[in-house]
């Protein structure tokens, strides 16, 4: 193999060595890559042997380090660790192990794709070299690379074909198939056909984890439908759910569990050093997988590093100590950091129209560069005497992620996953959850009228109201306390809609009962930041200052108001909740217990002049 731009570690000494070299056809670069960025599926494909325990270390020089097992011909265990992995998206991905093994002592894969003239056209090209002691009389054996060279070709081969993105159906046994079908009816049928199709035909690494609104943006459906479809899969026993925490710098999966009790209150990620509060807003992301009854080889995987494994990240480059690499790639428009984490700052590059063709990078450089988005040459230079992982990453992380915020605020994973909660005692973070609070005003004069029985039939069909109004704005109720309720939301405009129609919908329904003291509703609204807790009630509860803001605005509204904080009334959103029911937002202050003086808005036809003046 020769010299990469990407460069290579030190050479191994000594040894026999097999390689060679596959060339595909012209084809378009986003089908190329969709295959050969995936090379999980590639493995699979050449009959490669599954990985195991799975393991990070730290080597000497700080360098984190992956080892693992590999299945090996005739039943052996090939201990390795993974010395090389970089990759250019829609360029190249290469992966260098070293193994523990008398046969074998090296192998080193490279895929590329080479431009084929016109634009948008590549010749995918496979390179492969086997290095070891042992590997001469494997091949006299007949163990060669014969065979694995021959499944890569033919699935180069297939790129052009109308259906190079499909694979075989999978059969399904009756026990899959009989879930499908009580699937389809907890759910939108077309839906869950849909994902039917999709297990039956979809590679491994595209149905081991499922992102919901990944899949309802190529489909054209709505993401919450899909988000809901999902969750009725879970009770119809298809599918499950996995809960994924993610670097808050790099945004790969360090810690995860099909149960929130599997979490803990924060995680590490050995290659950048960062120690991760677990905070289900901003990094804890809901994934999906098929129950194992219809897919029970879906959590094993055939290659450990790889690009579609990392949809957040846009190059990795391994640099050895003094290494200088340079190569190009496309980068879209946004914000992007590039560093090799350790406890050290990014550097950020920001791509638009302006700035410069080169980003470059060594271990002086933090701050921010300005690039033009496009094509970009990447200039680095691993200046430390240690091996070094740069990574290029989206700020924001994957696109299409669902948070586990917006799930657990969702009337239909409350009402049908009620048994995710947290383990009693462990409290995890949330930076951004929209609660509402409602009581009832006049609800005294209600019992005295009524008496205890009726009144509190009146009480209880109102829960049913309220639980409405929060499901239609993706909201749920927490708990209900006495004559209140407490719901929570994904973000404050849809807590304040929620309001809106929480205080029409009960007015509308209040009417009908035909009371001489008729309650009135009052709503307090406030977003921010909270600790996610277990409760005996509520199962999975929200605590802290954010709680008693909102339970504190709540009591400051009279009957039939709606009153917000500050920090509601700050987005531009939620201006725009008020003003399309048709109301203006009127400042006041309160003092309120344990908070002091607190600026409230309350929901008016107009600004009263004395405020106005």
């Amino acid at each position: 193999m020769s010299d990469f731009p990407e460069g290579s570690p030190d050479p191994l000494v000594g040894g026999s060595t097999e390689a060679f070299r596959i060339e595909g056809p012209v084809c378009p670069a986003d089908r190329a890559w969709r295959l050969m960025g995936d090379s999980d599926w590639m493995n699979r494909a050449a009959g490669a042997g599954a990985m195991s325990n799975l393991a990070v270390n730290t080597e000497e020089d700080g360098f984190a380090m992956l080892r693992g097992e590999l299945a090996g011909p005739m039943g052996m265990t090939l201990p390795f660790r993974e010395v090389w992995s970089s990759w250019v998206t829609g360029s190249f991905f290469r992966q260098i192990r070293d193994f523990d093994s008398p046969i074998v002592a090296r192998s080193d894969y490279r895929a590329s794709l080479v431009p084929a003239g016109a634009p948008g056209m590549v010749r995918p090209v496979v390179d492969m070299r086997v290095t070891g002691p042992g590997w001469a009389s494997m091949v006299r054996r007949g163990l060669s690379l014969a065979g694995m060279r021959k499944s890569w070709s033919a699935a180069l081969d297939r790129l052009n074909a109308p259906d190079a993105d499909e694979v075989p159906a999978r059969a399904l046994d009756a026990e899959a198939v009989a879930a499908l079908r009580r699937w389809e009816r907890l759910a939108d049928p077309e839906i869950v056909q849909r994902f039917d199709r999709h297990l039956r035909t979809a590679r491994p690494m595209d149905i081991n984890r499922l992102r919901a609104f990944e899949l309802a943006d190529r489909w054209g459906v709505d993401r919450g439908q899909v988000l809901d479809v999902l969750v009725a899969g879970i009770e119809a026993g298809a599918v499950e759910l996995f809960w994924s925490v993610r670097c808050s710098r790099c945004y790969g999966q360090v810690a995860g569990g099909r149960l929130l009790s599997d979490l803990a209150d924060h995680a590490e990620c050995s290659t950048c050093e960062v120690r991760t509060d677990v905070d289900l807003g901003a990094n804890v992301e809901v994934l999906f997988a098929p129950h194992p009854t219809v897919e029970s080889q879906a959590d094993v995987n055939f290659c450990t590093v790889f690009p579609k494994s990392a949809p957040s990240q846009i190059a990795v480059l391994t640099l050895s100590p003094g290494q200088q690499v340079r190569t190009t790639l496309r980068l879209p428009p946004g914000s992007w950091a590039l560093g090799v984490g350790r406890g050290r700052p990014d550097l950020a590059v920001e791509a638009g129209m302006e700035g410069d063709d080169t980003a470059r990078w060594d271990s002086t450089r933090t701050g921010q560069v300005a690039v033009r988005s496009g094509l970009v040459t990447l200039d680095v230079h691993n200046d430390s005497p240690s091996r070094q992982r740069l990574h290029l990453t989206r700020t924001g992380g994957a696109l299409a992620m669902v948070p586990a915020n917006l799930l657990t605020t969702r009337e239909s994973f409350r009402r049908k996953l009620g048994h995710q909660v947290l383990a009693p005692g462990l409290r995890v973070g949330v930076r951004a959850v929209a609660l509402v609070f409602t009581d009832l005003s006049g609800s005294t004069a209600m019992y005295e009228e009524l008496g205890d029985a009726r009144a509190f039939a009146v009480v209880r069909d109102h829960f049913t109201v309220l639980r409405q109004a929060a499901a239609a704005h993706n909201g749920t109720v927490v708990k209900t306390i006495g004559d209140a309720v407490m719901a929570a939301f994904f973000d404050a405009p849809a807590a304040l809609a929620a309001a809106f129609e929480m205080v029409a919908a009960f007015e509308v329904w209040v009417a009908t009962l035909g009371l001489e003291h008729p309650p009135a509703l009052k709503v307090g609204v406030h977003v921010g930041s909270a600790l996610v807790v277990h409760s005996d009630q509520a199962g999975l509860d929200y605590f802290g200052g954010t709680v008693n803001l909102a339970a504190r605005a709540q009591g400051a509204a009279e009957a039939g108001e709606i009153v917000w904080t500050d920090a509601v009334q700050s987005m531009e959103r939620a201006r725009e909740v008020v003003a399309a029911q048709g109301f203006v937002a009127a400042p006041m202050s309160k003092t309120l217990k344990g908070l002091g003086e607190v600026r409230l808005w309350r929901n008016v036809r107009e600004i009263p002049k004395k405020d106005v003046e």
